[in-house]
């Protein structure tokens, strides 16, 4: 009888390395030469911190090789460790796939979460982590002739990075972009715009809600009189729109009245529109349960109870808050739907206690 025997070096100095580095991973010790080394991960380093206000910044990223070029319009999860704890939050690329680096656009919002540490206390050399780039806000291929985007605040970030795409490629149509902003001071990615809009296939129009408008900047407020008279043709175009929801609301009512072409929209911001009745959340492999408010969101009341669900966005948008409700009645906080569960995974940054609830935490 002949025996093969077959040796994997490969593997065996693999367990070695790892034996002989206990209780430490060799990733670890490459980690000290450079910090955003990981088989694992996807980490980067802020290569440069650019001030857009004193409440926003752009962070430019220099990440490690896991980093995939993402589809301009798409957003990626932000790790920051704050305190000793890994937080999360979603943010829209800024940056078109093409450019030299990733960047996001960040603005303060008060609540001492990650986009307030990344606005007052980020500095270059700092290390954060990634998640792949995901999302939907894409434009299609190939890329509509006539196209309308319609903007408010930070939902000009995903725009950016579509509009900068188009501009760079032999795009060879027409867009019309109208960007609502309440004054100057807010106003994100101002020099930038300004550059895009030199280019003559690109129609921008900044639009002031509050301040006093600079020549060739408009005043006023979006409605469907102002969408009638300053974009005749808007009902034509393909539309995207992003921004706060009452401003969406404002937008995808005209577009399901008056609209001949495709929508394309996100959300950044979830506000609940309707609370169910509350009731005793019980954690059934951590023990303990917590008598949840209506408008409270299952996420909310895991915190409210001491425990730390994984959870990214906070807006419905990650998915990283997926859990399984095992039995229980819930309300959907964005459209007040009410669903009765059995074994199903939801969000639950977006759905609360519609009676008792059961999850699987």
């Amino acid at each position: 009888m002949h025996l093969e025997t077959r040796f994997d070096t490969t593997g065996w100095m693999r367990r070695l390395g790892k034996a002989l580095a206990t209780p430490f991973d060799p990733e670890d010790y490459l980690a000290l030469f450079d910090a955003r080394y990981s088989a694992r991960e996807i980490r980067a380093r802020v290569h440069r911190v650019r001030r857009e206000s004193d409440r926003a910044v752009t962070l430019e990223l220099a990440p490690n090789r896991l980093w995939k070029p993402h589809k301009a319009g798409q957003h990626v999860l932000v790790g920051v460790d704050m305190g000793g704890v890994r937080r999360q939050r979603c943010f829209s690329l800024s940056s078109a796939p093409t450019d030299p680096r990733p960047t996001i656009t960040v603005k303060q919002h008060g609540t001492g979460g990650v986009s307030d540490h990344l606005v007052n206390h980020c500095r270059e050399g700092d290390l954060l982590t990634l998640s792949p780039a995901s999302g939907d806000f894409v434009m299609p291929e190939p890329a509509p002739e006539r196209i309308l985007f319609l903007t408010a605040g930070s939902g000009v970030t995903p725009v950016h990075s579509i509009v900068k795409s188009l501009l760079a490629s032999n795009y060879g149509g027409h867009l019309i972009w109208a960007h609502f902003e309440r004054s100057y001071d807010q106003w994100l990615l101002g020099e930038g715009l300004r550059g895009l809009a030199l280019d003559e296939r690109l129609d921008f129009r900044l639009v002031l809600t509050g301040d006093t408008p600079r020549p060739g900047d408009l005043a006023g407020r979006l409605d469907e009189h102002w969408l009638t008279e300053q974009v005749p043709d808007g009902a034509s175009r393909t539309l995207f729109t992003c921004g706060p929801q009452g401003f969406l609301d404002t937008v995808i009512d005209w577009h399901q009245r008056c609209g001949r072409a495709p929508l394309f929209h996100e959300r950044f911001q979830s506000t609940p529109v309707s609370g169910g009745d509350g009731g005793t959340v019980r954690f059934a492999r951590s023990g303990g349960d917590i008598q949840a408010q209506g408008t409270q969101s299952l996420l909310e009341a895991a915190e409210a109870a001491g425990l730390r669900p994984q959870h990214g966005c906070r807006m419905g948008i990650c998915h990283t808050c997926k859990c399984r409700v095992t039995r229980g009645r819930v309300r959907d906080l964005r459209s007040g739907a009410s669903l009765e569960l059995a074994n199903q995974e939801i969000r639950i940054c977006m759905h609360g206690a519609d009676g008792d609830v059961e999850l699987d935490i």
